[in-house]
């Protein structure tokens, strides 16, 4: 009886260690499918990353666990530059050409890419126009210091692509 118990405690302690280690390879593998999924976000943008997955319903829950500041986490570390040709605007992005969000720093406005984070917002995390400015506002607040502005959504400008639009906030 004792030889028993001695190795039913072993085999328990065993499958204790082997249950942790695939838990954590799992929630390793869980991990990395997360950050390979927000990379694609970032480079090959929502809808391709989507395709990915079987739909963006299912990325927003994968990537961002369906919280649209997670979402909008994903641009913390744009580059921030001066514009060229226009002294009062401050571009952010990743490569050049392609802007997700230009300060106008005579207006105080920030126009946001609509195709690459307003849309997203709005359609795939559920946010209407207002809830959408509320949360770039705080998110700009916070991540890169630019407290008091208003946030617009930008379709694309003559500058990088078509013409600028303003939200109806």
């Amino acid at each position: 009886m004792f030889i028993f118990l001695f190795n039913q405690t072993i085999y328990n302690i065993i499958m204790k260690q082997l249950i942790r280690k695939i838990l954590k390879e799992e929630s390793l593998k869980q991990e990395n499918l997360k950050q390979t999924l927000k990379q694609s976000v970032k480079e090959d943008g929502w809808e391709f990353a989507a395709d990915l997955v079987g739909g963006p319903e299912v990325l927003a829950k994968l990537a961002f666990n369906n919280d649209p500041m997670k979402f909008i986490n994903l641009f913390n570390d744009l580059d921030v530059v001066q514009s060229e040709e226009k002294p009062n605007w401050t571009l952010f992005r990743y490569k050049k050409g392609h802007n997700l969000m230009v300060y106008d720093r005579k207006s105080n406005d920030v126009y946001i890419s609509y195709t690459n984070i307003w849309v997203v917002l709005e359609s795939h995390f559920g946010l209407n126009d207002f809830e959408i400015q509320q949360l770039t506002e705080e998110w700009l607040g916070e991540v890169y210091n630019l407290s008091g502005i208003t946030t617009q959504a930008q379709a694309h400008s003559r500058l990088f692509g078509s013409s600028w639009v303003r939200s109806t906030i």
